[in-house]
């Protein structure tokens, strides 16, 4: 009598697609056998169980390669005045004395827009609340897709070397350390005493630590 010889493979059941953030498995079989007696089963909407949108990392790829697996360096100047970015979750702007937002979206099919004309926002929120000024055609406005991202400004920082260093912990390419007047004297060439240091004397743009 002939015997056929069965083998069973692994298999692995998801609550949701296993590319979906927050993706778990809710069965694991393992030569045919169930590994997890009692698995937790969570109830996830339709929209889990579709791919995930992914964007082109072409360009990325390419700029890897390119640029030695580091990021470029060389700044991107829109080509039009009037930028418009979309699919924004978050808008922060600074005031006075504090950061605050200005817009927040509820979920992914909330997203927002933000228009920015010459460097200076005039417009954040949902799309059909923000729209482009009628004065500019769609040939002079750079579209940019956040996919879900957030916008705030620039922020301040101290105690960092904010720049002022090539490759962190090698001395040689760091700035030094700063005189202080108050544990001896500042050399005259430097200001002398009265002088005040500033991050922005010793800035180098084109460095990765500024990047």
């Amino acid at each position: 009598m002939a015997h056929r010889l069965i083998r069973t493979s692994d298999l692995v059941i998801w609550d949701s697609h296993p590319l979906a953030l927050g993706a778990t498995p809710s069965q694991v079989f393992i030569d045919g056998i169930p590994q997890l007696d009692s698995a937790h089963v969570i109830h996830k909407p339709d929209s889990f169980q579709s791919t995930p949108k992914v964007p082109n990392f072409d360009k990325e790829a390419q700029d890897a390669v390119k640029y030695d697996g580091l990021p470029s360096l060389v700044p991107k100047k829109a080509p039009s005045d009037v930028v418009v970015f979309t699919n924004v979750k978050d808008v922060f702007t600074r005031t006075a004395d504090a950061v605050q937002q200005l817009f927040s979206a509820q979920d992914d099919s909330a997203f927002g827009v933000v228009v920015a004309v010459n460097g200076t926002m005039i417009c954040s929120g949902l799309r059909d609340a923000c729209v482009i000024p009628t004065r500019f055609s769609d040939s002079n406005v750079t579209l940019i897709d956040l996919h879900g991202g957030s916008i705030s400004p620039g922020l301040v920082s101290f105690g960092a070397p904010l720049g002022l260093q090539i490759i962190d912990q090698e001395s040689s390419t760091n700035d030094g350390n700063v005189y202080d007047p108050l544990i001896k004297a500042v050399p005259k060439i430097l200001g002398g005493d009265g002088a005040v240091a500033r991050a922005v004397d010793g800035l180098q743009y084109s460095s990765r630590d500024a990047l």
